[in-house]
């Protein structure tokens, strides 16, 4: 009869430390943080509030300034943005440039294709492009398929037009997701 009192015992004992110790355990997500030349993205500010200051994403921000634009993205629970620099719409002509730009509707519809559901880091795009034989699509926010392929050892996005977009500077954090940069100007179907 002892013995199965201590055996009741110690498990008593060894499940209450295991069921108190849980409760400290830290909930508490840590920041992280990346710098790209002058600015620095973290993990515990939106996509808008990473690139709103940054000098390489004026265009970018000012377009985010549409709230409903905005929203659409900060809205996704999590969310990866291919993220257009300013270099982006300067690799284009002068005139496309205007043309896009002054375009309100095309422009949003660009930001949008650029948008993915979930969390993709650069190694989750190398391995679906290994695994699909080079070429891998992904479906953007808005049910679009964009295709991603590697290019000597770079990852580029491709639109139906055979437009390319580079990624120059993968992996940056935002609040609900990832950012990866861009070099190119993409157009999602039928713009």
């Amino acid at each position: 009869m002892e013995l199965k009192n201590i055996i009741l015992i110690l498990f008593m004992v060894c499940f209450g430390t295991v069921v108190s110790a849980q409760k400290y355990i830290s909930t508490k997500n840590t920041e992280v943080s990346k710098v790209l030349g002058e600015s620095t993205f973290t993990s515990s500010k939106t996509f808008y509030e990473n690139i709103k200051e940054a000098p390489d994403f004026t265009i970018l921000a000012k377009i985010l300034k549409n709230d409903r634009l905005r929203k659409t993205l900060e809205g996704q629970e999590m969310v990866t943005i291919f993220a257009l620099a300013d270099e982006s719409f300067m690799n284009l002509s002068k005139k496309t440039r205007d043309s896009v730009l002054g375009n309100n509707k095309l422009v949003s519809s660009i930001v949008n294709y650029l948008a993915i559901p979930g969390r993709l880091d650069s190694n989750s795009l190398k391995t679906a492009v290994e695994k699909n034989g080079g070429k891998a699509y992904l479906t953007t926010v808005e049910g679009q398929k964009l295709a991603i392929r590697e290019e000597a050892g770079q990852l580029v996005l491709v639109d139906e037009h055979n437009n390319t977009a580079r990624i120059i500077a993968p992996d940056f954090y935002h609040k609900n997701g990832f950012f990866h940069i861009v070099d190119g100007v993409i157009f999602p179907p039928s713009e």
